[in-house]
């Protein structure tokens, strides 16, 4: 198989990171499928991906149909890369957030992925290759407060992709989990609160890190100076990484994801070193 006979699979193709990947892929010179849930207003944002061979999908990951969506789409086009992209972020207290909001998130950033990933395995197990790419986020590995329910969805699916990498490492078939900081596109603009308050925090919670995170999420109504991330040039660094080939699972993005990984790490080694001896005295004499 040559490199431009492949086929991508982009959830979410219609902006943001998801956008600059099919943009890039076109340009690599890929067959490029993008699903999204309102082609009109998608091919209308986005022209150039049609006018450059894209295809555009009608298909929410999170509908409960959408697994037999794409599986016939794995199999009517060949799919040789998925990227699961699409999803969103729901910001709010833990006490403050509702079981419904939960599921929500969870369909969309947990299930959705899901779907996409165990209907497209067959097609690259008939063919001994292909890439199953998760565009995840900081938040699936360290989670900050107000970001309870993003970050479960997060780490919830890049477990998956995780143990997925093992379960297929000997089909042909490579899993990579991209971790992008914060990047200049409309995602922010995008984030949902709590729906039974106002200013999507309760009283109990006014003064906290909850109301800090939740003010603002919802403040943020443009890309702020302090948002640095290119995702022009993630992209090219995921289509560079799937050409060239990589031995490592998890891709940090932008400068403030690779300190807040740092950060994690720091914080797993205190918490061993601190625990170390205690973990030790549990064995069988």
């Amino acid at each position: 198989m040559t490199v431009t006979s492949q086929t991508w699979l982009i959830t979410g193709a219609s902006s943001g990171l998801g956008k600059s990947l099919a943009s890039e892929a076109l340009r690599a010179g890929y067959k490029v499928i993008g699903t999204t849930r309102d082609v009109g207003k998608a091919a209308a944002s986005y022209p150039d991906f049609s006018e450059n061979g894209g295809i555009w999908i009608d298909l929410d990951p999170a509908q409960n149909d959408s697994y037999d969506r794409f599986v016939k789409c794995s199999q009517e086009h060949n799919v040789d890369v998925l990227v699961n992209n699409a999803g969103y972020a729901f910001i709010g207290g833990v006490e403050d957030t509702s079981e419904s909001e939960v599921r929500d998130q969870m369909d969309v950033n947990f299930y959705g992925p899901l779907r996409a990933v165990r209907a497209c395995l067959p097609v690259m197990r008939e063919k001994g290759s292909g890439h199953v790419i998760l565009i995840s986020s900081g938040a699936g590995f360290i989670a900050r407060p107000g970001r309870a329910t993003y970050s479960a969805s997060k780490f919830g699916i890049e477990a998956v992709h995780e143990s997925l990498s093992h379960e297929v490492k000997t089909l042909g078939i490579k899993v990579l989990i991209v971790e992008p900081g914060a990047f200049r596109t409309p995602f922010s603009s995008r984030i949902i609160t709590p729906a039974r308050f106002d200013n999507g925090f309760s009283e109990a919670y006014k003064g906290t890190a909850v109301e800090q995170m939740v003010v603002g999420s919802r403040q943020l109504t443009s890309i702020p100076d302090y948002v640095k991330g290119d995702p022009d040039k993630a992209a090219r660094a995921i289509i560079k990484a799937t050409v060239a080939g990589y031995d490592y699972l998890r891709m940090p993005l932008g400068t403030d994801c690779v300190i807040a990984l740092e950060s994690k790490i720091a914080d797993l080694q205190r918490d061993l070193e601190a625990t170390r001896s205690i973990a030790t005295s549990t064995d069988v004499d």
